[in-house]
This record gives structure tokens, sequence and C-alpha cells, in this order.
């Protein structure tokens, strides 16, 4: 396979810049802290979150995308639906999508956090759910937990984001206006950055931006067995 630059770009380079952007946010945030309100602050860790929640799901770890196919189906979980292009377009769309939501944070404060609450909460559900699926299928080759990539970042920072988000909202006078657009953002996410791309890979079935590797999976199951 040629590895042309796009090919390479998808690989690891756009998750370097991803991570890159995280540590920018956290340098941000540090210096801004004093001088923001609380719905800027929490869409900055969102955006420093993010990266974090990356990090597990594709680098330490890794392997997420793999768990990701499995439960959709995919009779070849290393190539659809979840692929290097998709898994570009959904993380690195989704931190650019959120930085312009950061930016506005201070005029649609409350939909910003409705953002960050339902975000966080849909994670942890989503991960705790593939944890259940993935030691259901692998228990017998010695799995003990519901552990899949990106299930800790979940746990330890967005689901603590989400929790303090609603804290603060449940005192706030807010419109059902502002709920629907906290929540379009999400589904502007879930469909336009992930249904989308998926269902575009899933009848393409490219192998071009195949994975090479199921990462936290290859010790249930190694890639010489498939």
């Amino acid at each position: 396979m040629k590895k042309d630059k796009l090919y390479q770009w998808c690989d690891q380079i756009w998750l370097h810049v991803l991570y890159g952007i995280g540590i920018l946010m956290s340098c941000l945030l540090v210096f801004r802290w004093n001088d923001i309100t609380i719905p800027s602050k929490l869409m900055y860790l969102l955006t420093i979150m993010v990266p974090l929640h990356v990090f597990e799901e594709n680098t330490l770890p890794g392997g997420f995308f793999f768990m990701n196919n499995l439960g959709q189906k995919s009779d070849k979980p290393m190539v659809y639906p979840q692929n290097m292009l998709t898994n570009m377009i959904t993380n690195l769309g989704a931190e650019i999508l959120f930085i312009v939501v950061l930016i506005f944070t201070d005029y649609i404060p409350n939909t910003a956090v409705v953002t960050v609450i339902v975000f966080g909460y849909a994670e942890c559900i989503h991960h705790t759910m593939d944890g259940i699926r993935m030691y259901r299928r692998y228990a017998g080759k010695g799995k003990k937990t519901i552990y899949g990539p990106g299930i800790i970042t979940s746990y330890v920072g967005l689901i603590q984001l989400s929790t303090y988000g609603l804290a603060w909202l449940i005192k706030q006078n807010i419109a059902a206006s502002e709920v629907f657009a906290g929540i379009g953002i999400i589904l502007l996410v879930a469909i336009g950055l992930i249904l989308i791309p998926f269902m575009i890979s899933k009848r393409v079935q490219s192998k071009r931006f195949a994975f090479n590797s199921n990462g936290y999976f290859e010790k249930y199951e190694p890639m010489q067995n498939r």
C-alpha cells in the first residue's frame, strides 16, 4: 500500500496535532483561570479531556476502534466502519467544534454547559456498554474486567465534568431552547462526525485506511488469528 500524505496524516500525524492542541488549551486555561467564568472553565477542560480521551483510545493502550467496530457487527473490524480516516474526522472534528463553542461560551453559557454534561455522560454510557460486551466476548480468554480503551478517562475526568456542570446548571435560569441547543451540538458530533462517515465507510469498505494494530485487544485476539 502506498502511504501517501493523507494516509500519513490519518495514521499518526493528526494525533500529535490533537495532543498538541490539548497541551495548548491546558496552558491557556492556567493563564486565564482567574478571569473566566465556570462555563468557560468547563469548556476549556472539555477541550483538554478530549485529547486525553483520544490518547487512551488510540495510543496507550489503543484499540478502541476494534471494540467499536465489533459493536457495529463488522466482519472486518480492522477495516470498517471506523477506520483511520473516520477516526481523524470524528475526534479532531469534535475538538475543533468544542473550541468554537468555547469561543462563544460567554454568549451561550447554559448551552455550553449542556454540551459538556451530555458529552461526558454519553461517553461513560457508551464505554461501559462496550466494556461489558468485550468482557463477555473475551472472558473465556482471561479477561477479568470491563476495561476497554477510553473507559478510564470517561470515569476519571469526563463524568466529573458532567456532574459539576449539572450541579452548576440546576442553579441557573435555563430555557428549553438552551438545552436543545446543547443536545444539538452533541447530535452534530454524533451524526455529522460519526454516523455519516461510518455509513460511507461501511458502504465503501476500503482497506486504504485500515488499522494495522488492535492495541489493547491484541492479547485476546492476535492479528495473525484473524
